[in-house]
């Protein structure tokens, strides 16, 4: 028979190898709806030219594996992006950026409009999604771009003043 135990706070001891902590020994797990279980983190380490309006190229994914049953996965990202269009047409410097999850496909599209110019453009294009409860599993998470406009080029991890501007992405499971 499970024992419940009720107070009103826990605290550490003062003094000890670790003072003022509360330790949840290895093996064992403390559940506490709303709070983040585990992160995962990606970051994309090379640049990416986009071109193309044909298809959807695939910029990050991260995978996470699940530790508990209806647990929501939270998912952060910023997608850097410096682009330029000779051509000053409408919509130029936008593109659509897609969250596909592994074995369920597109669950979030976004389209992040640029100024109708020739000139340079540069933007950070901003992911964030809550997930339903999922089942105990591994899910990935992939993030994919492409242009609006015929004759735009993307760059996606851009060196900027010597630093490159990476594509970056969080997923954390959080506890129901």
């Amino acid at each position: 028979m499970a024992s419940i135990v009720s107070v009103e706070q826990l605290k550490g001891l003062a003094s000890g190898s670790t003072p003022n902590t509360i330790s949840i020994p290895a093996g064992q797990t403390l559940h506490a709806p709303g709070h983040v279980i585990q992160t995962q983190h990606a970051t994309m380490s090379s640049q990416i030219i986009v071109t193309t309006t044909a298809a959807y190229t695939d910029i990050l994914s991260c995978s996470i594996t699940t530790l508990h049953a209806n647990s929501k996965i939270l998912i952060q990202a910023v997608v850097p992006n410096y682009s330029n269009n000779p051509n000053g047409s409408i919509w130029t410097n936008s593109h659509y950026v897609k969250l596909h999850e592994s074995g369920t496909g597109i669950v979030a599209a976004f389209e992040h409009p640029g100024p109708q110019t020739s000139m340079e453009f540069s933007q950070v294009s901003p992911i964030l999604h809550m997930t339903g409860a999922k089942s105990v599993g591994a899910y990935t998470y992939t993030v994919t771009v492409k242009p609006t406009t015929s004759g735009d080029s993307h760059y996606f991890g851009r060196s900027t003043d010597g630093h490159n501007s990476y594509t970056q992405m969080i997923v954390m499971e959080i506890a129901q």
